[in-house]
């Protein structure tokens, strides 16, 4: 008699389970998701949860109840409530920078400078709160600050970097410009407005970042 291997079984029962409109871990829900969905959900639930309660008073078990699923969903995914904050954080503030390539196009340095800071605005705008109860409640745990640096800000330096060594190659910016330093410049000082001093972005400001402060610090001479 063949023997069900237990991975098999125990997909039979959470499919079974599925059906019945429960999580495995007897959490009802209306209708099963699955895959890139219910990630979506959970990292959704995670960050609406850390900006509501912070990072100290998250647990898995009320991202789970928020996100209408299973604790073991979760768990799956994510061993600890530190990879998940973190991996939604990237997946949600990585987008602004997910633009150096295809969607650029033809534009010139200073037009994409400015495509990346209003795609900044927006995401830091809509979230504001999710954002800087992140960046405080992160950085206060050694370990989750270090993964934040490597996950997120690592990646927001290497894109600015690609930018402006796209705008080398074009002509509009200056070979020794195209340094990390001068990459922080734009996402620092959106940030700084809008998470350290709390304040609105508007198109004119930045524009004026742009044209005055950031260009004329790549122009080549």
């Amino acid at each position: 008699m063949m023997t069900m291997a237990p991975a098999n079984l125990a997909q039979r029962v959470e499919d079974h389970l599925s059906a019945l409109g429960a999580a495995p871990d007897d959490v009802p829900i209306r209708h099963r998701r699955r895959g890139v969905t219910l990630e979506q959900a959970i990292q959704a639930a995670a960050l609406d949860e850390l900006a509501e309660v912070g990072y100290g008073r998250l647990t898995i078990e009320s991202v789970a109840a928020r996100a209408r699923t299973g604790k073991a969903s979760i768990y799956r995914r994510w061993p600890t409530k530190q990879l998940l904050v973190i991996e939604a954080f990237c997946a949600k503030f990585g987008e602004a920078y997910d633009l150096v390539e295809g969607p650029l196009g033809d534009a010139t340095t200073r037009d994409a400078l400015l495509h990346i800071g209003r795609r900044m605005i927006q995401i830091i705008g809509d979230t504001g709160e999710t954002f800087r109860a992140a960046s405080c409640e992160l950085s206060r745990d050694t370990a989750a600050a270090a993964a934040l640096e490597r996950q997120v800000s690592c990646p927001k330096r290497e894109a600015m970097l690609e930018l402006l060594q796209r705008g080398v190659a074009r002509g509009e910016v200056r070979p020794d410009a195209a340094c990390e330093l001068l990459a922080e410049v734009l996402p620092a000082m959106i940030t700084a407005r809008l998470i350290v001093e709390n304040r609105p972005v508007a198109d004119d400001y930045l524009v004026r970042i742009v044209d005055d402060i950031v260009m004329p610090l790549l122009r080549p001479v």
